[in-house]
């Protein structure tokens, strides 16, 4: 694994020191890379995989997180998710989840970001390690803003109460149903 010879994990969970979940390839195989604040590892499975797994975790599916990140901000494109609010784990995907290339990144440890003279994106993490991202700067600040406002309006929920006649809860529960098989289609009718 990049001239790493460490025994990759075969599972991980997300938890409060993950500050970014990365692929890695390996030949035919895609790894993981997981940074934490205080180590970083490889883990068998694709980042895809450590996010579905990590939420099934945290009590919820991938599908169910999107959703209502859908629900919230109305984001459907390469949302950002709340993996777990109490835990304050909120992470955006670099690209489109559904490509390999896809990275996960934890919003709470982004210090800064800048563009490379190559174009793509320099992350400085805020116990100052740095990572090189092969994402245009303008998408990566994109992901970061929508992220922002997704940990906004969800605090907002937290903090405040419902809001009120527009709560997705106070729908009757047919209309719960209707709302997330809609999202369930369109996100069916994109990938394939």
């Amino acid at each position: 694994m990049s001239g790493i010879s460490e025994t990759p994990l075969d599972s991980y969970v997300i938890n409060q020191t993950t500050m970014a979940v990365l692929p890695v390839e390996e030949g035919k195989r895609v790894y993981s890379k997981v940074i934490e604040r205080e180590t970083s590892f490889y883990v068998e499975l694709k980042p895809l995989q450590i996010i579905e797994r990590s939420c099934r975790f945290f009590g919820s599916s991938y599908a169910g997180r999107k959703a209502g990140t859908y629900e919230v901000t109305g984001i459907s494109h390469k949302p950002p998710i709340v993996i777990d609010s109490s835990n304050h784990l909120y992470f955006f995907p670099t690209y489109s989840s559904n490509r390999p290339q896809c990275g996960w990144i934890s919003h709470k440890y982004i210090h800064t970001f800048q563009e490379s003279s190559l174009g793509d994106t320099v992350v400085t993490f805020t116990n100052e390690q740095t990572v090189k991202l092969d994402v245009s700067y303008k998408s990566f600040e994109s992901q970061v803003h929508r992220t922002a406002y997704l940990r906004t309006k969800f605090q907002d929920r937290l903090d405040g109460g419902l809001p009120k006649k527009q709560e997705f809860m106070l729908y009757p529960k047919e209309q719960q149903l209707n709302l997330v098989y809609d999202f369930i289609l369109r996100e069916l009718r994109n990938r394939y």
